[in-house]
């Protein structure tokens, strides 16, 4: 029996989802404030922290956003970041899984997870004991999660890496994903597919399958039936074989795209171009053969384009960065020594021909256009842009600067009243 169901306003919710799980996990260092935050960490997730009242109610009505961001006081307002759904009230903990359903609201969200974007991430903040390490079902740890408190529940493409320490409680937020070491991994060897199922269970795949099936479905009214289950006709010979042609096409398209985006990387805008052609052509191949397609090629296809859309992003902002150095680089004046001297000489006498009216100021860093500029702003002169020199020299012309104006000097000669009034008599 399904366990996804539509309320009357066509609402998805799936039960029973898996949220987290007890066990030993890696996380790098940054993510759990570590003393060497490059270093991957084996930390134990107790099935009686999980199992405790106290994080089961703090994982109930807590949102589901597409996306991690920590959200509440301290943090993003949640109506800034916005809400498409929600964990409900029936959270519990059937080891080694803390559970709950799933209720979502959002239109934009099941479009996201229709398009593949289907793992399941909780941000929650915890404390780490770095003081007792152990073995759990025979492994070894270093670290031990404790005091797990929910924050949100992400509907996410990839792993963020926006570990915090929040100082005032002591407590580590943590996004409950392994891309942070997958990510680690791909940088070694970019060009190697990812095949696992992005850090979950079988369990956990089975349930988010359970989402993106119930997305798929969402245009049509809800029933029981497996909206997978198509009816094959006398007509189709071979479906497996179908299949199969369709799958391989897929994937040499797509890795055809992965070859142009290798090319791409010196920034070439040729090869860039190339490369966004062949990540088009991709993207057809997987529309064309989706019918044909399981849901997890599809979403594996689809993950590997979009970090080459991502990567191609940048690389032809480099490239276009290339280009402008070019341009700017062609356009730019050369100047020989004796023009250079010309025009230091002119700003040299603008300078001294303007220090008398505004007082002596320095010009060293400045162009001549740069010096009256400064002169028509400290006189007063109004004037179109670009003509400051010509509206300068002109107001200068045939002025005298105060300092060097002739002053009357009254000599009259004092009366005797006048001085017997300020030196007293004698």
């Amino acid at each position: 029996m399904t366990k996804r169901t539509y309320d009357n306003n066509g609402w998805l919710e799936v039960k029973d989802n898996p949220i987290s799980k007890a066990g030993v996990f890696d996380y790098l260092g940054a993510e759990i404030g570590a003393p060497e935050p490059d270093r991957i960490y084996k930390v134990f997730r107790p099935p009686e922290e999980l199992a405790s009242e106290e994080t089961i109610k703090s994982f109930r009505l807590t949102p589901f956003i597409v996306d991690h961001e920590m959200l509440g006081k301290n943090a993003t307002p949640a109506e800034k970041k916005g809400i498409q759904g929600v964990i409900g009230e029936n959270v519990y903990y059937d080891h080694p899984y803390l559970r709950g359903n799933i209720k979502i609201f959002s239109d934009a969200a099941l479009s996201d997870i229709s398009s593949g974007k289907i793992d399941l991430s909780p941000g929650y903040r915890s404390r780490y004991d770095f003081g007792n390490p152990g073995v759990y079902e025979g492994e070894a740890y270093e670290v031990v999660q404790r005091h797990l408190r929910g924050n949100h529940l992400a509907l996410v493409d990839e792993g963020r890496t926006g570990a915090d320490v929040a100082v005032q409680d002591h407590l580590v937020v943590t996004i409950d994903t392994k891309e942070l070491i997958r990510m680690s991994e791909e940088d070694k060897d970019k060009k190697q597919p990812t095949g696992d199922e992005n850090g979950f269970t079988p369990e956990q795949v089975e349930q988010i399958k359970q989402i993106v099936v119930a997305a798929l479905a969402a245009g049509t009214p809800a029933t029981d039936e497996d909206p997978e289950k198509k009816e094959t006709t006398d007509g189709d010979p071979d479906p497996e074989k179908k299949t199969g042609d369709a799958e391989a096409e897929a994937e040499k398209a797509v890795e055809d795209a992965e070859a142009e985006a290798e090319k791409a990387e010196s920034g070439d805008p040729e090869a860039v171009e190339a490369a966004e052609v062949a990540v088009e052509t991709a993207e057809e191949a997987i529309a064309e053969a989706k019918e044909e397609l399981d849901q997890a090629t599809t979403d594996s296809l689809t993950r590997r384009l979009k970090r080459l859309k991502r990567s191609i992003a940048s690389m032809d902002e480099m490239s276009s960065m290339k280009r402008k150095i070019a341009r700017l680089e062609k356009a730019r004046p050369t100047m020989d020594t004796g023009e250079l001297l010309k025009q230091i000489g002119e700003r040299d006498a603008l300078a001294h021909k303007l220090a008398p009216f505004i007082g002596v100021f320095d010009h060293a860093p400045m162009t001549k256009q740069q010096v009256a500029e400064y002169g028509v702003e400290k006189l007063g002169i109004r004037c179109d842009k670009g003509t400051e020199s010509i509206a300068l020299n002109a107001w200068m012309q045939g002025r005298t600067p105060d300092s060097q104006k002739a002053h009357a000097t009254m000599d009259t000669a004092a009366g005797t009243d006048s001085i017997m009034k300020k030196w007293g008599e004698k």
